[in-house]
């Protein structure tokens, strides 16, 4: 006899990486999250997709530090920033240890995004790297909150340094103190981009390379001895602002506690050209995509459901494409997750669908992983920090596994599958006579759960006669992944692999069951965020990418 046991994963969607590692803008749009809207409100007006959530990453204001301020900014920090950073902020989260670049440690303050000649960021930094985000990390947008939280969130982590934040201001002796001046921007003619060619090739191409791919050094370290890597531009992933004002002050001002230097040396028409240079390195959709922002998902209401992931009726349904940020950085990820969702008023399906290059359906030897993906749901307007919710916060994740998947189709898929010699042992199966027992060869099909622990416990993560590949769990927080009682388990799902592309269809009863049991109401929003797994790149448990909260709405 043999089988094969399948650890649960623990669905870790850890928040902040860095938190001062890049913090720039996107455009001004608004002030702060409009609220869900009211049951009975009317449906989206672009098909499956309503007008996102009014998304500011610009202050209106600047609000100074009171205690009020600073009290709030302290609770806000415990829920959705001390996962990662740390409860004192010290960058030593639980989920630290998952995130490539490391969550910033606001003690000893060394951040690395910065508008000013000292390496100091200023509070309006500070500001628009919460709202914004960070893509090339973790670090996700909180564009969402109101602005008078994310000013909140400002005071409370200048409070965590050991040494006060300050910075200079410019004087007829030293004009290099206080915030870098962006001068009027010059022509970009073809002497301009001579120019910007050759004081690239000079300073940047030794770390970026010569085409901006990031291949030239490789072997860097930053001021905490972590590795760390110079960034391929022509990806349009900017840590800060891709803004050209935004970029000029990167320029001059380098990212302090990185091997990227202040080159002040450049300051005026030299630095504006190579501005141009390197922003053409990618085009204005790269940078957009890999902006991180809450949305609205619509989930229309039909007479009824498709019943399989490549049926027709999907064609008709608009999808919504989300980011999705590596926990640990790479730069070939998965880049989106489309969604489409519809409901009859008695179940919910929902359609995710993504680019993978390998389809990892089984995980059998030590070196292999399975290509996954999971949508977590909470029961709250007010949703828990997203990496798998709060102690008195539950959420409720469904998994759909490829290796799961392939076991249904056609067969289990047994170690004698990779291992046709494997040695074994063998175990009775008292249900069986003795002349019925199974002898080398037999399947684990064919076992007595007794012997096979998991299975005989009751754990449907090692049951090999489950007839879906989806999994409904539950989690209060870190290390807290488990699945629900059988009785309790509602999921069913389908995946398809095809022309590169996963299309995995899940489908589920609006009404949940069991105590933690999300119940779905048509005419209500709910916060819904996605995780995707890849196999061939390592990814399991809490290595994967994730996206941030979203405003999942039923017609």
């Amino acid at each position: 006899m043999r089988w094969r046991l399948s650890p649960i994963v623990l669905l870790v969607m850890p928040a902040a990486g860095a938190l001062a590692l890049s913090g720039c803008t996107r455009d001004d749009r608004g002030e702060k999250a409009a609220p869900p809207p009211a049951a009975g409100a009317p449906p989206a007006a672009a098909g499956g997709v309503a007008e996102p959530p009014v998304w500011r990453v610009e202050p209106t204001s600047v609000l100074p530090s009171s205690p009020e301020l600073l009290e709030l900014g302290k609770q806000v920090f415990a829920k959705h920033c001390a996962g990662c950073h740390g409860k004192d902020g010290r960058g030593d989260g639980l989920a630290a240890y998952l995130l490539y670049p490391r969550p910033r440690d606001f003690f000893a303050a060394r951040h690395r995004l910065v508008s000013t000649w000292e390496g100091v960021p200023t509070d309006e930094d500070l500001f628009r790297t919460i709202s914004r985000g960070m893509p090339g990390s973790a670090m996700p947008a909180w564009a969402q909150f109101p602005e008078r939280t994310r000013w909140a969130l400002v005071h409370h982590v200048k409070s965590l340094a050991e040494t006060p934040l300050a910075y200079g201001a410019p004087t007829a002796d030293d004009p290099k103190q206080g915030i870098v001046p962006v001068p009027a921007e010059p022509a970009y003619d073809e002497a301009a981009r001579a120019r910007a060619a050759q004081v690239y090739e000079k300073s940047c191409a030794p770390c970026h390379g010569a085409t901006g791919k990031g291949d030239g050094v490789q072997k860097q370290i930053d001021t905490e001895g972590f590795p760390t890597r110079p960034r391929d531009l022509t990806l349009g992933v900017f840590k800060g602002n891709p803004k050209a004002e935004d970029v000029y002050r990167r320029i001059v001002a380098g990212m302090p506690g990185t091997p990227m230097p202040s080159s002040a040396y450049l300051h005026g028409e030299e630095a504006w050209h190579l501005v141009h240079l390197i922003l053409g390195m990618s085009s204005p959709l790269q940078r957009e995509r890999v902006e991180m922002k809450k949305l609205q998902i619509v989930a229309r209401r039909v007479r009824s459901l498709p019943q399989h992931p490549e049926a027709g009726e999907w064609g008709k349904v608009p999808n919504v494409n989300l980011h999705l940020m590596p926990l640990w950085w790479r730069a070939q990820r998965p880049e989106e997750v489309a969604v489409q969702a519809l409901h009859d008023g008695k179940e919910i399906a929902v359609l995710l669908q993504w680019v993978d290059e390998t389809h990892d359906h089984t995980a059998m030897r030590p070196q292999d992983f399975r290509d996954a993906v999971a949508i977590e749901v909470s029961p709250t307007a007010e949703p828990p920090f997203f990496a798998m919710g709060g102690a008195t916060e539950p959420v409720n994740i469904w998994m759909w596994k490829s290796e799961r998947q392939a076991d249904l189709e056609p067969a289990f898929q047994d170690l004698e599958k990779l291992y046709p010699n494997i040695g074994i042992d063998a175990y009775p199966n008292l249900t069986l006579s003795p002349l019925e027992q199974p002898l080398r060869h037999a399947l684990t099909l064919q076992s007595d759960p007794t012997f096979v622990t998991g299975w005989g416990a009751g754990n449907i993560v090692s049951d090999p006669t489950r007839k879906s590949p989806a999994e409904d769990l539950t989690a209060n927080g870190f290390g807290t992944l488990r699945a629900r009682p059988k009785v309790d388990q509602q999921v069913e799902a389908t995946g398809v692999y095809s022309t590169g592309t996963y299309h995995v269809l899940f489908r589920r009863s609006l009404q949940g069951q069991g105590p933690d049991g999300v119940t779905l109401r048509p005419g209500t929003t709910v916060p819904i965020a996605f995780a995707v797994w890849n196999g061939s790149a390592g990814d399991r448990d809490g290595k994967k990418s994730v996206t941030i909260w979203q405003d999942f709405r039923l017609e």
